[in-house]
This record gives structure tokens, sequence and C-alpha cells, in this order.
């Protein structure tokens, strides 16, 4: 499950299911649907970066410079619990199994 979020208020704007596994290295073009209105909109790159909000990003981003929780949780004054929670969603978002794995997808999405 995948959410599209409004870059400007963060609001959800599509809960995107996919079925079976992602494959990043396609060459087709790819269309979100909206089921009650029928209107049909193109996935671009610029829409990758609503796979995750902005703060997963920020966190993501300070894990593949190195930094540690308690580094990211006082740069972002937040708790450590918060940024093990962000890292969890962040795993589960970009399918993978640690953080190294979600830096180099998010790298290659586009999206840090």
């Amino acid at each position: 499950m995948y959410y599209v979020h409004d870059t400007v208020c963060d609001n959800v704007l599509y809960a995107i299911c996919l079925y079976g596994s992602m494959m990043f290295d396609f060459k087709g073009s790819s269309y979100m649907v909206d089921m009650t209105t029928g209107i049909r909109e193109e996935l671009s790159a610029e829409a990758n970066g609503a796979v995750l909000s902005r703060r997963e990003r920020q966190v993501l981003s300070m894990i593949d410079e190195g930094m540690k929780r308690v580094e990211i949780a006082r740069r972002l004054n937040i708790s450590v619990h918060t940024v093990s929670r962000h890292r969890q969603e962040i795993l589960a978002k970009l399918q993978v199994k640690n953080s190294i794995e979600a830096c180099r997808r998010a790298k290659a999405m586009k999206l840090i």
C-alpha cells in the first residue's frame, strides 16, 4: 500500500494498492485512476516524491548521511521513538528490509 501526498498540505491524495512486486525499471506509463470520477492521472517522476512524506524524506536523507537516531532526533527536535517510527514507515513503503536498501531504493527513485 502506498500513499500519495499533497506536497502543499501533506494530506493524502491517493491510497494505492499494488498487486505483485514493484518493478522500478518498468519502461511503460503508469496511471492512477480516481474510481469516483474516472479521471486518469499519469504518474511521473515528480509524483514519486509523494511516496514518502516530507519528514520521511528528511529522516532518510539523514540516515543516508550516516546519522544515528539520537542525532536525527536532536536535529529535527523530535523523539528517538518518532525517528524509529519514521524509519519503520519508510521501510514498509519502499518494501525493503533495512536502511541501506531503503537509501539505495530511494536514490533510484530520486526521492533523496
